[in-house]
């Protein structure tokens, strides 16, 4: 911590003082090397000295040495370890430190984010000091604070701490987790005090490497967990990142965890598990899903309240993803029961009173999730899978009867989301806003990129897959007597060479008539006419698709 904010560390220390006792002694204003002064130690029969002992040798006294140690704090700002820390304090993680550094750099990043911390270097400072359960941050510092005479650093001080303070560390390693950060385990009396902890709460230890006595015994006792990392800051960064994910989905079941679980019960052949597991996620999804909207007491609002919708229902969509997208690769018929749970879901729902913006949010869920799962099809090659997304029906809010689940359109709610997401990258004019937010955001999810990053390529968004689906969409909705938007039609070379791949592959052909329930001799001529019958985006129109598919010609 404190050598990334350019405070020596103990062992530099103790080779600078070694150079002051050297130039001191020798009476001589040149410095040796490292190497050399390691040899001089030994020829002059210091060759067992450390930290404590050149400083006791140097200044005996506590406040010469006091002095003596303190212009290497001196001017000093905290560093990207003290930062996270302070940050992590902010937001109530971390509440007690314990540190044997005598400097204030942590203390004063906490200070900068509006926290005092309480420190306590002394049996005096706990007398006085508010109790620690009352305290937002707490700090102890065993070792002293270098602008106090309460530094302990021979090592007859170090052997053992004043009673109160030695109490105060026995309570706080036993009271909490601990993650150890930097600490060499070489302090008897702090170690005897986390040998005897009592807790049920881990002992996380962070190391650079391989470890060496005396933390190597310690970590041991304490059946501690070694984390590697290059770095503390390394560390805390990916602590933060973590956090993050559980604060999004503070069940601690994560879309990796949920997604992971999925598939090993899907490995197993685990069907009662399964069936358990996605009736779980089914719930929460849709309890979810209702709080949000529940929420929404005068409509979505301005830009900023739709925003705030959007970001919050996104890690629930991720969730939901996360137990879908191993269906449709691996399980149709159960991703078909689930698709038609959503139906479901938004089936029981009606407009609240005065207004139709609740059901028409559940229909952008609808259709944002069924999107990503068919464009995951789409990619996998599983075509004649997309049924399950084609085939689910809803009430229609305008007319009577019952309309496809997931549209080409995201509704007026979705397009309105989707212009606001868009808008806050940039002014330009978006012609299918909820779709380019969909597609722009798929790239960012954990999920994605860690378990399905087919998906998110160089992390680009997965336009050619989602664009076959539109098309394929358009084919589906025309079907069902449905006028579809041609989002294909803004990109008319993926549209293009799908139809030229449908025109001649016969097994695709045969799997999308099973997708769309037609006789395959029928597919080519019905889809022709579905896309000749679309209605294009913007100044987009294309029928060199139409074309294609009918000839196979461009």
């Amino acid at each position: 911590m404190s050598r990334e904010a350019g405070v020596p560390t103990g062992a530099e220390v103790f080779w600078l003082a070694v150079g002051d006792l050297y130039r001191l002694v020798m009476k001589s204003e040149d410095t040796p090397t490292d190497d050399k002064l390691r040899s001089w130690l030994v020829e002059t029969d210091r060759g067992d000295l450390g930290y404590s002992g050149i400083l006791e040798l140097l200044a005996p006294d506590p406040a010469p040495r006091r002095e003596y140690l303190a212009k290497h704090f001196e001017g000093r700002e905290p560093g990207p370890t003290h930062e996270l820390l302070a940050e992590l304090a902010v937001r109530g993680v971390i509440r007690v430190f314990v540190t044997p550094n005598f400097d204030r750099l942590l203390e004063r990043a906490l200070q900068v984010r509006g926290i005092e911390p309480i420190v306590v270097t002394s049996d005096s400072d706990l007398v006085v000091a508010p109790g620690r359960e009352h305290a937002r941050c707490y700090i102890v510092k065993p070792h002293g604070d270098y602008l106090q005479h309460t530094i302990r650093n021979t090592p007859s001080e170090l052997a053992e701490l004043p009673p109160a303070i030695t109490t105060e560390l026995e309570e706080i390693f036993s009271r909490y987790g601990v993650v150890v950060v930097g600490y060499s385990g070489s302090d008897e009396a702090i170690v005897r005090a986390m040998r005897g902890r009592r807790s049920h709460y881990g002992v996380y230890w962070l190391a650079r490497g391989e470890l060496s006595e005396p933390s190597r015994t310690l970590i041991e006792d304490l059946r501690a967990r070694v984390i590697v990392r290059p770095g503390a800051a390394e560390f805390l960064g990916d602590l933060e990142r973590r956090l993050a994910v559980f604060e999004a989905h503070p069940t601690g079941d994560t879309p990796i965890t949920v997604n992971d679980e999925v598939v090993l019960m899907l490995r197993r052949g685990d069907g009662v598990g399964l069936r358990e597991l996605l009736r779980r996620e089914r719930r929460q999804y849709e309890d979810t899903v209702q709080a949000h909207v529940y929420g929404l007491h005068g409509g979505l609002g301005d830009a900023e309240g739709i925003l705030a919708v959007h970001d919050a229902l996104v890690p629930v969509f991720e969730r939901r993803l996360a137990s879908l997208l191993p269906l449709a690769l691996h399980d149709a018929e159960l991703l078909a029961d689930e698709m038609e749970s959503l139906a479901g879901f938004r089936s029981r729902q009606a407009p609240r009173e005065g207004s139709q913006f609740w059901p028409e949010l559940l229909d952008w869920c609808a259709w944002w999730l069924g999107n990503v799962v068919a464009t995951m099809l789409v990619q996998a090659g599983r075509f004649e899978s997309l049924s399950a997304v084609f085939a689910p029906r809803k009430p229609n809010l305008s007319r009577t009867g019952l309309e496809p689940l997931v549209m080409s359109i995201p509704g007026q709610v979705g397009h309105n989301i989707g212009t606001v997401v868009m808008k806050s990258l940039n002014d330009q004019q978006w012609y299918a806003p909820a779709l380019e937010a969909l597609l722009r955001l798929v790239p960012t999810m954990a999920l994605i990129r860690e378990r399905y990053p087919e998906l998110a390529i160089d992390g680009k968004p997965p336009i050619r897959p989602a664009l076959e689906f539109d098309l394929l969409q358009s084919i589906a909705m025309h079907l069902a007597d449905e006028r579809a938007i041609g989002h294909w039609a803004m990109y008319g070379a993926i549209a293009d060479a799908f139809a030229l791949r449908v025109h001649s592959d016969a097994r695709l052909r045969k799997r999308l008539a099973d997708a769309f329930g037609l006789d395959v001799n029928e597919l080519v001529e019905k889809a022709a006419d579905a896309l000749d019958a679309a209605i294009p985006v913007g100044q987009f129109g294309n029928t060199t698709a139409v074309h294609i598919l009918r000839t196979g010609k461009g």
